[in-house]
């Protein structure tokens, strides 16, 4: 379920990030052209914050729903802990998250469903921007 989360994040970064183009305060507004040649023009100070963002997401995840290696038998590696469900990390702060449980399991169902097409979508992106170095959102302008 968080990996969906990053997808999605994703197609939302590849418009955001071209129609602020030149007018952002991130990065000085340095950061120009189609969004797949974003990546190499972002400072290197940014992928250390950005690791350790993502790092203690997944370490957080780990300690929530994985038992301790230490309490594991030798053959039972990367065993779930008992009340941890998967997709449930306890973060709610909207309360959106349905109390029954069948229908927290559709709304899971949804939202990897929405994490799937948003793959898609992002593939999409990145294919059209490499056949012809234009950006998404300059494509859509132009229709």
């Amino acid at each position: 379920k968080q990996k969906t989360a990053y997808e999605m994040l994703a197609v939302i970064g590849f418009l955001v990030g071209e129609k602020v183009e030149g007018s952002s305060f991130l990065f000085d507004a340095s950061i120009k052209g189609p969004a797949i040649s974003h990546l190499g023009q972002v400072p290197e100070g940014f992928w250390a914050i950005l690791l350790i963002a993502i790092g203690a997401t997944e370490q957080f995840r780990a300690e929530k729903g994985w038992v301790d290696p230490s309490e594991v038998p030798v053959d039972q590696p990367g065993l779930l802990k008992a009340d941890y469900v998967a997709g449930d990390l306890g973060f709610d702060p909207l309360g959106l998250k349905p109390e029954d449980p069948e229908e927290f399991m559709i709304m899971q169902t949804k939202e990897l469903q929405n994490g799937r097409l948003a793959m898609l979508a992002a593939a999409g992106f990145l294919a059209q921007e490499l056949a012809d170095g234009k950006g998404i959102v300059e494509h859509l302008q132009s229709m």
